[in-house]
């Protein structure tokens, strides 16, 4: 089998005048807009196969997250653009560039945004102090929204300020390029051990 690895391949793809004027209007250059489409497609469907293959046991589930500088191993994260800041023992950062892409109707970026990237930086957080045997799954989520985001990057830094044998408690504040706060989340985490904690 020849080896294709530095090929470029084509493909083409029909679309009616229509779609082809949308595309246009978004943006001068059709093929760069699909192409960053694709690219943001194909990461989503690889973190839901990796997904997948951890609920079948296939592969293992470290604890804590991904390596500084690098995307959350998740669907949702390679869907938002997430990049993992830093992950230390009962901390983590996770960082976002968030515009009109996740904006509510009126214009700032949408609340259950700025939560889900808070909230996963509470579980790698968390995560960080299970044990090989120990899983988790979160009891309760509070956040309070302190000011609208229109388009920023945002970081969301979370530390475990609790850690007991069966429920913790982590806190996270969410900031823009400014270092203003934009929001504050709290987490209850439960720990899970034996038969309840496989599959998570």
């Amino acid at each position: 089998m020849a080896d294709t690895e530095d090929t470029d391949h084509t493909v083409e793809l029909s679309l009616d005048a229509s779609e082809y004027e949308r595309l246009q209007a978004l943006d001068g250059d059709p093929e760069s807009v699909l192409a960053e489409a694709l690219e943001r497609e194909l990461g989503v469907r690889e973190q839901m196969a990796v997904a997948e293959a951890r609920r079948a046991g296939e592969v293992d589930s470290p604890h804590g997250g991904p390596a500084a500088g690098s995307a959350p191993e998740s669907p949702v994260g390679a869907m938002l653009g997430w990049e993992v800041v830093s992950v230390g023992e009962g901390e983590a950062t996770l960082a976002m560039d968030a515009g009109a892409r996740f904006a509510n109707r009126g214009g700032p970026v949408q609340g259950g945004i700025i939560t889900a990237l808070a909230d996963t930086a509470t579980g790698f957080a968390f995560g960080t102090t299970l044990e090989p045997d120990e899983s988790t799954t979160n009891l309760e989520l509070k956040v309070n929204f302190l000011r609208p985001v229109f388009e920023d990057r945002l970081e969301a830094s979370a530390t475990v300020v609790n850690r007991g044998r069966t429920l913790g408690l982590v806190e996270c504040s969410v900031r823009n390029s400014e270092g203003k706060l934009v929001a504050r989340l709290s987490t209850t985490y439960m720990v899970l051990r034996g038969e309840r904690a496989e599959g998570r």
